[in-house]
């Protein structure tokens, strides 16, 4: 480029000049070119969309398209020659039939009437069509948009009307029903590197993969504001323009800082994270700077963990195997709520890190305690104890045993093992025993397994050998433990006694558990059956006398506990809910009263 030439930015010398060249917007130009071949020409349309994303530039291109004389036909084309009069001056904006009127400009109701009203109904002096494009319409007035409505509804044949705005709600749903819409979407980051990757091989410009990645996911999906970056690294580079140039002119956070960052927020590492702000302190970092790219990266980090997209950063896998796609949701969300907090603060980065804490302390990864949870009930009991990703586990401590651990006691939890109860004499086998009793009471008194061959004709041997079987599964454990079991031949019914009835619905999802590891390990086909409600039977004579000798060894007038567990209260309150005896006759303008209601009078 000589002295002499004129610089032209990128976004100017590189604007698409046909439908052909539009990046991003083909569903768009080729509902225009088929709609131009067919001759079938709206008068009005309406483009909006995100900002940079080729409303404008698409609005002189469908201009040069109806204007066009370079194919030496008169009418329309699809495909506008770019080299007629009125291509190159409608490209210069300078054709006095194409007006383009900047409508924040041009708000007030006279303006419009001026520019607009009096010279729609004038023919065109030179053109095909007389077009109008009105960019940013929204800022139109109210008034302004009422004087326009007529006009926008019933045009002369000679003109076409196109509205080009970034916020469609504003513009009056009359206005926008009497045009064709057309939604541009905003430019994916793959189409933007790939144009930013072509643009530099035209340019002869040295630029990387990740350079160009990195500038396109910072335009925010306008290819326009992707050309302005590229014209800054080119003025900021010394020829070469990689990821490491176009993150110091942008002031990006560094990779490794975030992974830290990161690595801190999922484990609840608060020393790691205040060591993450002591560097963006001395390294000079802008506070709200760095929370955008945080809350970005999780949002990488969010979809990389569902499986889209590549890594976004060394050391993301690790991260995700550690923490889950709903942890790294709830950490977004919560980083994008600080930051606009933190616009407000006058110490940004004291207020950036005491909100980081916040939101480390109240992110809980609750996907990861759900597949701990779901392990432990398939009996996986290999990694039940390790650390969730948000924080460290609490185990469960067993209480001590005691005089009266040789009680019944309640449910094992799923947390306690076996050997962590009090043992306890098994009841003898009958028709028909509750089996609610201390785990380590049924691993003493349960033979050892027989070989799967062998038939276990004793009905109390199989379930005891069902109840071992089952101790690595908690659940059904517990289900087994909280039930009575009935004995019939092959047909073994169980019941739950008053207030144990919600065991109904888990039990019956574990039938065929029970029957498919009965048939394995006693060589029979049980039956299983469920009773709710149902009444224990009587116990054995045996089982009776056990009682009675446990009942002799108790004083009389030891209090009986209300519960398995250390009872609360002990008092006898029977006293205080027996009804009071009536004070004497009942007056005879009661009776009738009592006839009616019923009851009784107490004093």
């Amino acid at each position: 480029m000589s002295d002499k030439t004129p610089y032209i930015s990128l976004a100017n010398k590189y604007r698409p000049q046909k439908f052909e060249d539009m990046v991003g917007q083909e569903s768009i130009s080729k509902t225009l070119k088929n709609a131009l071949k067919l001759g079938r020409i709206a008068h009005a349309y309406l483009f909006y969309g995100p900002r940079g994303c080729g409303k404008t530039t698409t609005a002189r291109i469908l201009a040069k398209a109806l204007n066009c004389t370079g194919h030496g036909q008169d009418k329309p084309t699809a495909e506008p020659c770019g080299e007629c009069p009125q291509c190159r001056e409608i490209a210069q904006s300078a054709d006095m039939d194409v007006l383009e009127l900047d409508a924040a400009s041009n708000t007030q109701v006279e303006k419009v009437r001026e520019a607009i009203i009096d010279t729609v109904a004038l023919a065109a002096s030179r053109d095909r069509y007389k077009v109008f494009i009105l960019d940013e319409v929204h800022m139109l007035s109210a008034s302004s948009f009422n004087a326009l409505l007529k006009t926008i509804e019933e045009p002369p044949q000679h003109v076409v009307f196109i509205l080009a705005t970034t916020e469609k709600h504003k513009v009056p749903a009359t206005i926008v029903s009497r045009c064709q819409t057309f939604r541009f979407r905003p430019i994916t980051v793959e189409e933007i590197t790939n144009h930013l990757m072509d643009l530099a091989e035209a340019e002869g410009l040295d630029l990387t993969e990740k350079a160009a990645r990195i500038i396109a996911k910072n335009a925010g999906g306008a290819l326009r504001d992707a050309l302005t970056l590229m014209d800054r690294a080119i003025a900021y580079s010394d020829g070469k323009i990689d990821e490491k140039l176009v993150g110091e002119m942008l002031g990006l956070t560094p990779q490794d800082l975030l992974a830290q960052t990161l690595s801190a927020l999922t484990h609840k590492d608060g020393a790691a994270l205040h060591a993450a702000f002591e560097t963006l302190r001395s390294e000079g970092f802008d506070a709200n700077a760095f929370l955008k790219d945080l809350k970005n990266a999780l949002g990488d980090l969010f979809y990389f963990a569902l499986g889209q997209g590549a890594a976004p950063f060394e050391g993301a896998e690790a991260l995700t195997e550690q923490a889950s796609a709903g942890l790294l949701a709830a950490l977004s969300r919560k980083v994008n709520k600080l930051a606009e907090e933190v616009k407000f603060s006058d110490n940004a980065l004291i207020s950036a890190e005491v909100g980081l804490f916040t939101v480390m302390d109240s992110c809980f990864d609750i996907e990861g305690f759900i597949r701990r949870l779901e392990a432990l009930e398939r009996g996986e009991t290999a990694n039940i104890n390790e650390p969730p990703a948000s924080g460290p586990a609490h185990t469960v401590t067993p209480r001590p045993a005691s005089a009266a651990a040789s009680k019944p006691g309640p449910a094992m939890k799923a947390q306690e093992t076996p050997a962590h109860k009090p043992a306890a004499a098994v009841p003898p086998a009958s028709a028909s025993v509750p089996t609610r009793q201390p785990a380590a009471a049924a691993v003493k008194a349960q033979p050892a397994a027989a070989p799967q061959s062998a038939v276990v004709s004793d009905d109390r041997a199989l379930w005891n050998l069902l109840l071992k079987a089952f101790q690595p599964s908690p659940f059904i454990y517990d289900v087994m433990t909280n039930c009575a079991v009935h004995f019939a031949g092959d047909n073994w019914s169980i019941s739950f006694g008053p207030g144990k009835e919600f065991y109904k619905i888990p039990a019956q999802n574990k039938l065929a558990d029970l029957e498919k590891k009965a048939l394995q390990l006693g060589g029979r086909k049980i039956k299983f059956s469920i009773v709710v409600g149902k009444e224990a039977p009587t116990a054995s004579p045996t089982a009776t006398a056990s009682a009675a000798a446990a009942a002799a060894k108790t004083p009389a007038d030891a209090p009986v506990p209300l519960t398995d567990e250390e009872p609360l209260v002990q008092a006898d309150f029977s006293a205080d809910v027996a009804p009071a005896a009536s004070s004497g006759p009942v007056p005879e303008e009661l009776k009738g009263i009592l006839d009616v209601i019923g009851g009784e009078v107490l004093a």
